[in-house]
């Protein structure tokens, strides 16, 4: 057997010189070293943990800044994308001023450990949709009202009650409030204005609609009805005028106006129409226009969905058979010239639609195609189209994907633009899990590059 090499002799002979002496534990030294081995690993997947954590929570601050919206020029033209596009659970919002803005809808925002219900809205400059962060917004009630200019924004808005808390579907869930009066957005400064009442329970809200510079809106008292039922009581129109500053209840006629469901009108709306008259509010003032229906139209016949023209010389709506039951299939258009106060309607030949959304000029009026929704869900808006009512020529004007918003009225004669792509925002939990996993790697390497260079 021949002899070890000379350098390994020598280090075997620095190993022994620096061997324990006896008595040492051998047992226990290795117990100590494997404890603090164990300690290291552990320190180590503990940091791994927090980058990964840090992860997931800065990820949607970064990418909030990383992609801040652009705010809205005050002379900039108003512009409508050619789909109307609910932004992503994780998406961004815009600043507390977002500017002007063509629309306004209902959806769901995502967080590390539930998801809520939000607002989001449609820049007017760019076209991207954002959501909103309205400040005490109560978000289980009717939805804002975005102004015809695209530069106002009304909502509900929440608050402590001195009572059980209520909402019109029974008492509030836990971490939910119900309304208590209605906020103004103003989108160019961001400031807002807030109109509370006194309730004892909530309210019960009826309707929120702008004309000019005129909010309507109505709402009562929550109260209880025996052990389960609720119901609203006291509901009554108000008027704040944002020209005078002026608050207040108007009396006769225009008490009688309801801000539920309206359509668009000149400086104003078109309240739910009656079924021969429609109510139409400029400003601060209510007059009437009387019906005269088709020939043929059946006894129980009245319409739906009543518009008049930005030159207040025409109104169209839906003839429905029977103006009281909605059978979820489209209508027939009908159009009539306003002359003294009278609308005589006639048929638009062959024309069906399941909704009047507003003008694209005097002569074009937007109508919209649905899809069926799914069992006890309403039907889905998926395309609007402007139909000229000189030719009976159809364009297609846009789509809309997710939940149908509410499109500002002088929108709908807006430039129509491409709709911006959606931003970059990945679920942060994601991105959480990948730097764990890289960071549980990244320690495995180095602690078997560590073992290699210690063999």
């Amino acid at each position: 057997m021949t002899a070890p090499p000379t350098d390994v002799v020598d280090r075997l002979e620095r190993l022994a010189a620096h061997a324990p002496a006896h008595g040492v534990d051998a047992d226990a030294v290795w117990s100590r070293g494997r404890r603090r081995q164990r300690l290291r690993g552990a320190a180590a997947v503990a940091a791994v943990l927090v980058v990964g954590l840090l992860g997931a929570t800065t990820a949607p601050l970064v990418l909030q800044r990383v992609q801040d919206a652009q705010v809205a020029d005050a002379a900039a033209s108003m512009v409508l994308p050619d789909l109307l596009r609910q932004p992503g659970g994780w998406e961004p919002a815009f600043p507390e001023a977002p500017g002007r803005l063509s629309a306004v809808g209902f959806g769901t925002r995502s967080g590390l450990w539930s998801s809520r219900a939000a607002w989001w809205g449609v820049s007017a400059t760019t076209g991207e949709s954002r959501f909103l962060d309205l400040p005490d917004a109560a978000d289980t009630v009717d939805a804002p009202a975005l102004s015809a200019d695209g530069w106002r924004l009304a909502y509900w808005v929440t608050g402590e009650v001195p009572g059980e808390p209520l909402t019109m579907g029974g008492p509030t869930v836990e971490d939910t409030q119900p309304a208590v009066g209605v906020a103004v957005l103003d989108l160019r400064t961001g400031d807002r204005d807030v109109w509370r009442l006194d309730t004892e329970h909530g309210l019960a809200t009826n309707g929120l609609a702008w004309a000019g510079d005129v909010l309507w809106w109505s709402a009562g008292q929550v109260t209880r009805f025996g052990e389960t039922a609720v119901g609203g009581t006291d509901i009554a129109t108000r008027r704040w005028d944002f020209a005078s500053g002026e608050r207040g209840v108007p009396t006769g006629a225009e008490a009688r106006v309801s801000p539920l469901e309206v359509r668009s009108a000149p400086d104003g709306f078109v309240a739910y129409p009656r079924r021969r008259g429609l109510v139409v509010v400029s400003g601060d003032e209510r007059r009437t226009l009387d019906l005269v229906l088709p020939s043929g139209a059946p006894p129980s016949a009245g319409v739906v969905s009543a518009t008049l023209s930005p030159d207040g010389a025409s109104v169209v709506a839906l003839l429905r058979p029977d103006a009281t039951v909605s059978t979820g299939e489209p209508d027939q258009l009908v159009v009539g010239a306003v002359e003294d106060g009278v609308v005589r309607l006639r048929v638009v030949d062959d024309v069906l639609a399941f909704d009047v959304l507003g003008w694209r000029s005097p002569s074009q009026v937007v109508v919209a195609s649905v899809a069926e929704g799914e069992d006890g869900r309403p039907s889905q808006v998926l395309q609007a189209s402007s139909l000229d009512l000189g030719t009976g020529e159809t364009t297609d004007l846009l789509e809309v994907s997710g939940n149908t918003p509410q499109v500002a009225a002088d929108a709908w004669a807006a430039e129509l633009v491409p709709a911006p792509d959606p931003p970059f925002a990945p679920d942060p939990r994601l991105v959480g899990v990948g730097v764990l996993v890289a960071g549980l790697a990244l320690w495995r390497v180095l602690r078997w590059r560590g073992r290699r260079g210690h063999a």
